[in-house]
């Protein structure tokens, strides 16, 4: 029988973590090409949310180049994903689909849901701490 993994919890945190702020670099990414005639924003979607048909064309996961820098890519709660061009952009004057307003909103909301996943992982890792000090503060 194998004993149970206490950090189960932590590491599905984790992963979506790693997704917000994977996903806050493309939103900023948007904003810097504010001004690139014809660019079109990019967001991310999470792979584990799509279909398996889309899991072969488009899944994006970190690789490692030394068994010393990361876990391995294949555990569970490592974040995958895949960047799209987001559907619901359209152009400005200048053929720019990239809204300020729009993307600024998004960030926010984004940074937002990581700062919630943060003190769940804090509280979590709080837990493990007081269990180890045999429920002494």
């Amino acid at each position: 029988m194998s004993s149970p993994n206490l950090f189960t919890g932590i590491d599905r945190l984790n992963g979506t973590l790693d997704y917000h702020l994977e996903r806050q670099n493309v939103l900023v990414s948007n904003i810097a090409h504010v001004d690139t005639p014809g660019y079109v924003p990019k967001d991310l979607a999470r792979v584990d949310n799509l279909t398996a048909d889309f899991r072969g064309q488009f899944d994006v996961a970190l690789q490692r180049t030394s068994a010393t820098h990361m876990p391995d890519p294949t555990a569970p709660g490592l974040f995958r994903g895949r960047v799209f061009e987001d559907p619901a952009a359209s152009p400005g004057n200048d053929g720019n689909y990239v809204s300020l307003d729009r993307e600024a909103a998004k960030i926010a909301s984004n940074q937002v849901r990581y700062e919630v996943i943060s003190q769940l992982v804090a509280g979590e890792l709080d837990g493990l701490r007081f269990a180890a000090n045999d429920g002494k503060g």
